[in-house]
């Protein structure tokens, strides 16, 4: 049976890294990072190199679990894009490039999809900035020599993480949004009170919990049977993209126009938000599959784990009768 939570030793982890984090990655740092200000970004990675950050072991638990938690706080630093070809390839420094139109610029080289095959490529040098801030490199007009690897895996391992990245930031915006919705008081009451504020924030909060739980599903069957099932790594993404834009439309209607301001952290999840889920490769096309395979008597029981049913599921008669 699935299991919610996350190991003991995935929380602990989490504790420490949300420590050095809230150190080294509050609000005023990332406002003195998007303002070009290098010190912030470099003390920020020698902060998570110091705690060990890169050397974890290639647990799906702990690495999901730091990535939730370098979302929730913002944290530039390219750990999710390089930890599927560290996982994969046993390479360090390499962006995962399968099927994203952008990586981050900070690492050396990128994989990208060779076939069903993968192959490497220096890094491009045209470096910009993206919506959020960020420095990203665009992943065309590459050259890449061939690799041993699996690109299946590299998008299983990426949806994971991305995943787990963009509910961090989702949850933590929620939760900036309820705390003001309870402090900003309008006709004697707080806001919050209002069933216009109230109930579309409620709704939000639960589409992001559903995409926490189908991230933590992915990494438990990781962790349970060896790889990350696709099938899996995609539902997780395709909730998460929609569950997070969501956040980020429901907390800036919440804030009403300080949402908007520089001043506000809101913008800070809200952009970042945006410029994640837009890199994202987009997950219909996997989920296509597995409803094909679901739909298929013949394969159908080649899906294994989901949710409460371990082989497959039951069609209703009408999906029987009219799809053969």
């Amino acid at each position: 049976m699935f299991d919610e939570r996350w190991p003991q030793e995935a929380e602990e982890l989490a504790d420490a890294l949300a420590a050095v984090l809230a150190k080294h990655c509050s609000p005023e740092t990332l406002r003195a990072w998007d303002n070009t200000d290098d010190r912030a970004i470099e003390q920020l990675d020698n902060a998570v190199r110091d705690f060990g950050l890169w050397d974890l072991p290639p647990n799906p638990y702990l690495l999901t679990r730091a990535a939730v938690t370098l979302g929730a706080h913002l944290a530039p630093v390219p750990f999710v894009s390089s930890m599927p070809a560290y996982v994969l390839l046993g390479e360090a420094d390499v962006a995962n490039g399968v099927d994203r139109p952008v990586v981050p610029a900070a690492l050396s080289r990128v994989a990208v999809a060779l076939g069903p095959g993968l192959g490497i490529s220096p890094m491009p040098d045209t470096v910009r900035r993206s919506a959020s801030g960020e420095w990203v490199v665009h992943v065309d007009r590459l050259s890449p020599w061939a690799h041993e690897g699996d690109a299946d895996a590299m998008r299983a391992w990426g949806f994971l993480l991305e995943s787990a990245q963009l509910v961090g930031a989702a949850q933590s915006l929620i939760r900036y949004g309820v705390e003001y919705v309870a402090e900003r008081r309008q006709f004697g009451v707080p806001v919050g009170s209002f069933q216009g504020v109230a109930h579309p924030l409620a709704d939000a909060a639960t589409a992001v919990q559903a995409a926490d739980l189908l991230t933590r599903h992915a990494a438990y069957l990781a962790a349970t049977d060896g790889p990350v099932p696709l099938f899996a790594a995609a539902m997780a993404a395709a909730k998460v993209r929609a569950a997070s834009r969501q956040a980020a439309s429901t907390v800036h209607q919440a804030l009403g126009g300080y949402g908007f301001t520089v001043e506000a952290d809101c913008q800070l999840y809200s952009r970042r938000i945006r410029a994640w889920s837009a890199a994202m490769p987009d997950p219909a096309g996997w989920l296509a599959r597995l409803a094909q395979t679901l739909a298929d008597p013949s394969t159908r029981e080649q899906v294994t784990d989901l949710w409460q049913f371990d082989r497959g599921f039951t069609l209703p008669n009408w999906a029987r009768e009219h799809g053969g």
